[in-house]
């Protein structure tokens, strides 16, 4: 019961949100970045998408074709695209960003906190 193991299980929980946190606080920055408004959201578990889906120009509404099976795929790639482009990402660093998730969100916190990326899309969800 107080084995080695038992540490290890504590410690589970610890890593995804340590990186769940980092991310939150990335998305409203961005949103801060684009003057999106309820950038808040960025904070709550499995919504936070609604920031990216806003600074694209997208309905919040769009999350729920995320169930759909491979429709998903398909429109994770093509959001998160549009979602560079936003900011005029290389598209080099957008491949390496799908590609190696760790690699996105380092990319996601350097757009968040940088000024070498401004906001260049429009939006109609603007505070």
């Amino acid at each position: 019961m107080f084995g080695m193991g038992a540490g290890m299980k504590s410690v589970g929980w610890f890593v995804p949100l340590v990186f769940y946190i980092i991310q939150a606080i990335a998305y409203y920055k961005i949103g801060e970045k684009a003057n999106i408004k309820n950038r808040w959201v960025a904070f709550v578990p499995f919504v936070q998408i609604i920031v990216v889906l806003h600074v694209i120009n997208k309905s919040g509404w769009n999350i729920f074709l995320m169930f759909i099976p491979v429709v998903n795929l398909v429109l994770a790639i093509i959001w998160t695209v549009k979602f560079y482009l936003a900011f005029e990402v290389h598209v080099a660093l957008i491949v390496l960003s799908i590609i190696i998730p760790l690699f996105g969100l380092v990319m996601q916190l350097v757009i968040a906190f940088s000024d070498q990326f401004q906001y260049k899309g429009t939006t109609q969800y603007t505070a």
